[in-house]
């Protein structure tokens, strides 16, 4: 019974969560994302200090302090860079997210092409196009592109967020008529 309980805490701070960053998202997308990123930022310099430690102190096995000294340089270069340029960063993951959608797209046609027996080709090839015009409209219109990417985030979060408070109620009747079938 306990782990259930924890369970159910988990999923409605989860699902409660995840629909308040989404808010967060809709409401005001630019300032949420430079968040993020600066999150960002922090994370990868914590970990590069946490690398410099390691190596230091001799926490790691011989094995596997090779890297770390030239990992946590590159760490904490990288980290102090992304919260010194925010601005740039954003704009710098529209175009990479823009680079992705383009080539997985590119890699659905070449499977597709490949393969040459599915059953919904024409269906296909329409989706991969359609993927590859918006990763060249969106490489093209990047700086723009930070908000509307901020806005799918944003309903995404609301959507796992609105299906893990579902699955928070269903949990929750569930241990009530649990406690009331074993008193």
């Amino acid at each position: 019974m306990k782990t259930l309980n924890k369970v159910k805490t988990s999923i409605w701070i989860n699902a409660l969560s995840a629909i308040i960053i989404g808010i967060l998202f809709l409401i005001n997308p630019q300032e949420s994302f430079q968040m993020i990123t600066i999150i960002a930022g922090i994370i990868i310099t914590a970990t590069g200090i946490l690398d410099f430690i390691y190596y230091f102190n001799g926490w790691l096995d011989i094995y596997f302090m090779k890297n770390t000294l030239l990992s946590g340089f590159l760490k904490c270069l990288l980290g102090i860079f992304v919260l010194t340029h925010i601005p740039l960063m954003t704009t710098f993951f529209s175009y990479i997210f823009s680079l992705y959608i383009i080539v997985s797209a590119l890699f659905e046609a070449y499977t597709f092409i490949k393969s040459m027996i599915s059953y919904s080709l024409t269906f296909d090839y329409v989706v991969v196009t359609i993927l590859i015009f918006t990763g060249l409209a969106m490489f093209f219109l990047a700086p723009s592109t930070v908000i509307s990417s901020s806005f799918v985030i944003g309903i995404l979060f609301l959507i796992n967020g609105i299906s893990n408070l579902f699955i928070a109620f269903r949990l929750t009747r569930i241990i009530k008529q649990y406690r009331t079938y074993i008193q």
